[in-house]
């Protein structure tokens, strides 16, 4: 038997459809009666409607192969008309809406497309005796898609017409109109077999049209060409694969939401494709499939072949595409529902490698997981496709965006993608919550409080519910037969960060079969690896459903706390310690993960103790590195409500957290505490600690008596308990403030004291911190050599112990250097270079700092546009600082940009802005030199304005602030300079007059 040739049916039309044939005969006989009911009427274009849709139902009832698709489209036909019909009643054409009397309009043309393909149809059905068996087999499959294609031409009408909530309704008011005219003679003798077929069609339509889904149930149509997103790449590597064989067989695989079906139909509607293949691209929706049977029935609908009682239907199919030797591509869609019948992969694996044998087919199969099935026994295409993995942003955004294009532009949408982990059926489902008014800030901060929840909805499916596209994951059979795969999914979706392969054995003790399991979870695409294998991770919606609906047991989620308590306190490592860069390495990795378990022990563990502890060396390693006041400020407030001794070290660790993040006001409130906790409990060490970080924030805000008199408190402590670190760092804080007060070999001498102090108990980073002080102090005295020698020995051991605070501030001192000399090229990669490290660590001060020193730069080239914009970049920061001094020289550099542009009355007055807060603030060398600045500038202006004793007077004062520091040397010259030009311009207007 050929493919698609249709056999005479050896039962009887009753047998095939006794609802729908019973019902479709009295169909005709209620139109014609309805059509003479609109005779008296004068609305033309519903009459001839009415009478179009009469012949379709003509002809659909004529043609006798594909009855299924036939049969829907004469229920179609007549539901679209009753509802018409009925909702006219007995409306004038002036008494009909616009709207309604445009979408009737429109559907007798459709009526009128679908009657002339149905033409088309019976004209070769009526040749089928006289054409070869090649032709007819052609024919077929032209028929097959002219009949489906004649059912989507009356989808529209379908809904909008809301067929499925009206039919009911409209049949009711078609009754009342017969009954209203019983007393035409003509339609009296019908009225009981109008009434009765009207009757028959409501009963019939329950199960055929109340929702429009029946219609379609078993559909193997396949779905529109989709609107798609960033896979051009894949699409076109597939299309290449399908093209490069006469038989090509590839899986598209990936976890679920990732958007595989789109991707397979996007496939099937290249141009290439369709040149290749033509109609014969077939559709079969495996979710439809509940048992083998139905899946073989599902294929044997989707090539066209009619239904049999044979015993054999696969055999059928078979032997159909063989005898036809036609091209065809069947896309399996969603594969694994079939694939996991219980007892049935065997026969399906089969049925798959019977397919695959024969020349003419081709398949694509849609799949969740990331491996191919039945690699045993089928030749799968080469190369195979990778797994589908989520969007890049770019793509991810123009997704959501198409949806709802009020999102375009909105600076939350890439973090709100990024939550999403920017998965194609999560990025749909919230952006149709936009579409509909939903503010990007709203969904981002309803998704972190209901997570997954947000993004489901009741009674919906795979495609309209992401908790229903992740459960089906869950269920499919390999999970449900191991017992370890979701008690070890339950822990790593509490893994935010990822899990380490490497840890996976301490992080879950008790899951003895780890192994096997990870392997099931890999094989399902509910957890993923890492670019190099060595992390496991899991997409967020996954992650978020797992902790919603599978909660960890009492044992493991202990070990998996224990596991990070005992990772966090490996956080008391400090430079210089053997294995510091290995806990450094280690914790860096970890650090997502950190966060989230001792969070959530804080909060919930029975006993807080274990995780206060680990909050505090882990917020030690974090001040080491890019300090975080979050995860020590919870443990505050646990501390607090427990009554733990610990709270004096959540304090003070909090403490230097806010110091080295800027935050000064606070950070004393912190210290000033923990102090007075740490001496009640007698931890003489720990209070003295607090006491010197007192003195360093105190000398950060230029308040250098204070801080003075705290460090030189602390040190004395430090002695008594013999700490002599603490001590030299106490010194070393004190040549700072030496240094800032202009007192440059006071502070020498400290700093050098300090040194010796830190080389005596072999503290290699107070070394590398001395050596960046002294580099600082030689640069001020214009010992420039000296200054370089020593930044160079503090860069080499801040690198060697992995201090990036340390390092970004020697590199900072070169760039100082590199400027003070006039090799502005390489100041300014320094300065770009001590700016992005001072970035990664949070330090907002030193950032600001480094980008007024890049608009100085650029200054001193020329480039004054690209310094005004750092100028006002570093302003802003140092305002949201509260930083007076930094105010101060952002708005001294604009003056002289000013100045330089000839733009004097506007440069006067951002000077004067700067001098005035320079003059605000406690004596120090910056302070003095940012006066001298300011004056220096002032000078320059007054005597281009013809000023000349205002100038002299201004210039003298400046230079002489320079001359008191060796790196201002220049600046001094330089202002020698504009004396001599004031004078001798001022000599020469005094000799004309």
């Amino acid at each position: 038997m050929g493919i698609f040739s249709i056999p005479k049916s050896t039962k009887s039309p009753s047998t095939l459809n006794s609802a729908g044939v019973a019902t479709l005969g009295g169909v005709q006989v209620t139109l014609t009666l309805l059509e003479k009911l609109m005779d008296g009427t004068s609305i033309p274009f519903v009459k001839g409607a009415v009478g179009t849709a009469l012949e379709v139902i003509k002809i659909a009832k004529a043609i006798q192969s594909d009855r299924d698709d036939c049969e829907n489209l004469i229920r179609q036909t007549t539901s679209l008309l009753i509802v018409i019909l009925g909702s006219l009643k007995s409306k004038t054409e002036e008494e009909i809406p616009g709207f309604l009397r445009q979408g009737i309009e429109r559907l007798s043309t459709s009526f009128h497309e679908v009657l002339d393909e149905l033409r088309v149809i019976d004209k070769r059905l009526g040749k089928r005796s006289s054409i070869g068996k090649a032709k007819a087999v052609l024919y077929h499959f032209d028929n097959t898609e002219k009949l489906k294609g004649c059912s989507a031409k009356l989808d529209w009408a379908m809904n909008e017409f809301q067929v499925t909530s009206k039919v009911d309704s409209c049949l009711k008011d078609l009754e009342n109109q017969v009954e209203l005219r019983t007393g035409q003679a003509e339609l009296r003798e019908g009225q009981v077999k109008i009434q009765a077929d009207l009757a028959e069609i409501r009963e019939a339509m329950k199960g055929k049209i109340r929702d429009n889904a029946a219609l379609s149930l078993y559909s193997t149509v396949m779905p529109a060409n989709p609107r798609i997103f960033g896979r051009q790449s894949y699409i076109t590597k597939a299309v290449q694969l399908l093209l490069s064989a006469t038989s090509t067989r590839i899986v598209i695989l990936g976890p679920g939401g990732m958007g595989k079906t789109s991707v397979a139909l996007k496939i099937a509607y290249d141009s290439r494709v369709i040149e290749r293949f033509g109609i014969n691209r077939r559709w079969v929706p495996c979710d439809q499939a509940t048992s083998l049977p139905l899946f073989i029935d599902l294929i044997a609908k989707s090539l066209g072949i009619p239904p049999s009682s044979s015993n054999d239907r696969f055999g059928e199919i078979v032997a159909a595409l063989e005898e036809s030797n036609i091209l065809v591509i069947v896309l399996f869609d969603n594969f694994e529902t079939i694939w996991d019948l219980e007892g049935e992969q065997s026969a399906i694996a089969n049925i798959l490698s019977r397919l695959a044998s024969i020349p003419s087919v081709s398949f694509i199969l849609t799949m969740r997981g990331i491996q191919h099935p039945a690699s045993h026994l089928i030749d799968w295409t080469s190369p195979r496709l990778p797994p589908l993995t989520p969007l890049e942003m770019d793509p991810a955004q123009e997704a959501f965006v198409k949806i709802s294009p009020d999102s375009e532009g909105d600076p939350k949408l890439p973090e709100l993608l990024r939550e999403l982990d920017c998965v194609p059926l999560a990025i749909t489902l919230m952006a149709r919550l936009a579409e509909v008014g939903e503010p990007i800030t709203e969904l981002l901060s309803q998704w972190k409080q209901e997570q997954v929840r947000l993004l489901s909805q009741p009674g919906g499916d795979r495609t309209s519910s992401i908790e229903v596209s992740i459960r089906l994951s869950l269920t499919s059979l390999p999970v449900r037969m191991n017992p370890d795969a979701i008690p070890l999914l339950s822990i790593l979706a509490r893994l935010p960060g990822g899990a380490s392969l490497e840890r996976l054995p301490t992080i879950c003790p008790s899951i003895t079969g780890w192994k096997g399991a990870l392997r099931v979870l890999r094989t399902a695409a509910l957890v993923y690896d890492n670019p190099d294998k060595s992390v496991i991770r899991m997409l967020s919606p996954i992650r978020s459903y797992v902790m919603l609906h599978h909660s960890l047991a009492e044992g493991p989620l202990r070990d998996l706390r224990n596991a990070y308590f005992e990772l966090a306190r490996k956080g008391k490592a400090y430079h210089g310690d053997a294995h510091f860069d290995d806990v450094l390495t280690e914790l860096s990795k970890e650090e997502i993960n950190l966060d989230t378990i001792i969070l959530d022990a804080l909060h919930c563990a029975e006993n807080k103790e274990d995780a206060i502890t680990a909050a505090i060396w882990y917020s030690h390693y974090l001040n080491l590195t890019q300090p975080r006041a979050n995860v020590v400020e919870a443990a505050i407030q646990v501390a607090r409500q427990v009554g733990s001794n610990q709270l004096g070290y959540c304090l003070e660790f909090y403490g230097d957290a806010l110091r080295l993040l800027c935050q000064d006001d606070a950070a004393c409130l912190a210290l000033e505490e923990a102090r007075e906790r740490q001496i009640q409990l007698g931890n003489l060490r720990a209070a003295a600690s607090c006491l010197w970080m007192l003195g360093d924030t105190l000398r950060m805000q230029n308040k250098y008596d204070e801080a003075r008199s705290k460090l030189e408190e602390a040190r004395r402590q430090y002695v008594e308990i013999n700490f002599l670190s603490g001590a030299a760092d106490c010194l070393l804080g004190m040549g700072a403030i030496y240094y800032a007060q202009g007192r440059p070999d006071i502070a020498r001498s400290t700093i050098e004291e300090a040194k010796s102090q830190y080389i005596e108990v072999g503290a290699e980073l107070g070394v590398a911190n001395c050596l960046q002080a002294l580099g600082l102090v030689y640069f001020a005295q214009g010992q420039y050599e000296e200054a370089i020698s020593a930044a160079q020995e503090a860069k080499l051991g801040h690198t060697k112990l992995r201090d990036p605070l340390g390092l970004a501030h020697s590199v900072t001192l070169f760039s100082n250097i590199y400027y003070i000399q006039g090799q502005y090229s390489e100041a300014y990669s320094a300065a770009e270079e001590a700016r992005l490290g001072y970035i990664r660590l949070g330090d907002k001060l030193a950032a600001a700092q480094s980008i007024e020193l890049v608009g100085n730069i650029l200054f001193k080239q020329g480039r004054y546009e690209e310094a005004c914009h750092c100028a006002e970049e570093a302003e802003n920061e140092y305002r949201r600082l509260g930083n007076s001094q930094g105010i101060a020289g952002s708005r001294r550099l604009l003056g002289d940009i000013c100045r330089m542009k000839g733009e004097y009355d506007k440069a006067w007055t951002f000077l004067e802005e700067a001098k005035s807060l320079y003059s605000q603030q406690n004596t120090s060398i910056l302070c003095s030199m940012g006066l001298a600045d300011c004056n220096s500038s002032f000078g320059k202006i007054s005597r281009l304005q013809g000023q000349y004793d205002n100038a002299i007077k201004l210039l003298e004062e400046a230079r002489k602030t320079y001359s008191t520091l060796g790196s201002r040397k220049k600046d001094a010259d330089e202002c020698t300079e504009e004396i001599k030009l004031a004078v001798m311009a001022w000599d020469g207007r005094e000799q004309a007059d």
